[in-house]
């Protein structure tokens, strides 16, 4: 009876030592899957480091590219304004000089020459000799020339192709003078260069 329960007594002991064993060895491997998953965690999380450490250094070379280039297109655009402005400030004067010699004109048919010569416009006088008073037609309306008329500029401005500018004029005269320059041909001449499109007046007690 005693040596059964020594039987039983070492059987329990072999099962709770395979037991044991076999708790050991899941645990091992348990242990070690958890190693695995953290080192494959820490290469992902070093991976996304890197990657975010990449993008962060990108965007900070746009960003200075993106400056760089707005620095360049202000640059540019100051480079063009003054160009434009030159070029204005050339046409300007071209179309200044028309003027300063058309007031200087003291004749009629010296003054012609200073006209654009194109649909809308045209020229009248009081016989074919073209003795004055004489003038010039814009679009149906009638303006009549009078030597010495023309003073001093009192203001301009420019507008897309034509330049306008407006003139004092004698004192027995009730208007100014706007004159509406453009480019164009002339009655005498087909050089294309300023002249005088129209004649618009403009009340002196504005």
């Amino acid at each position: 009876m005693r040596r059964s329960y020594k039987i039983y007594a070492f059987v329990v002991l072999l099962i709770i030592t395979v037991l044991a064993v076999f708790d050991s060895l899941n645990s091992s491997n348990a242990a070690e899957d958890v190693r695995t998953e953290k080192d494959a965690l820490v290469q992902k999380v070093t991976r996304l480091e890197k990657e975010n450490e990449n993008k962060s250094n990108l965007f900070n070379e746009v960003r200075e590219e993106k400056k760089s280039l707005e620095e360049n297109l202000s640059q540019l655009e100051e480079e063009v304004e003054t160009l434009r402005s030159a070029i204005e400030y050339k046409e300007y004067i071209a179309a200044l000089s028309t003027i300063e010699s058309y007031k200087a004109s003291q004749s009629f048919q010296e003054a012609t020459k200073f006209m654009a010569f194109k649909d809308g416009q045209g020229y009248f006088t009081t016989d074919k000799a073209g003795n004055c008073p004489c003038g010039f037609g814009f679009n149906g309306k009638g303006f009549e020339w009078i030597p010495n008329a023309v003073l001093d500029l009192k203001e301009f401005r420019i507008e897309k192709d034509k330049v306008y500018l407006t003139y004092n004029t004698a004192e027995d005269i009730k208007t100014n003078y706007q004159f509406v320059m453009t480019k164009a041909i002339g009655k005498y001449d087909s050089v294309k260069k300023w002249r005088i499109e129209d004649i618009k007046l403009e009340m002196k007690n504005k």
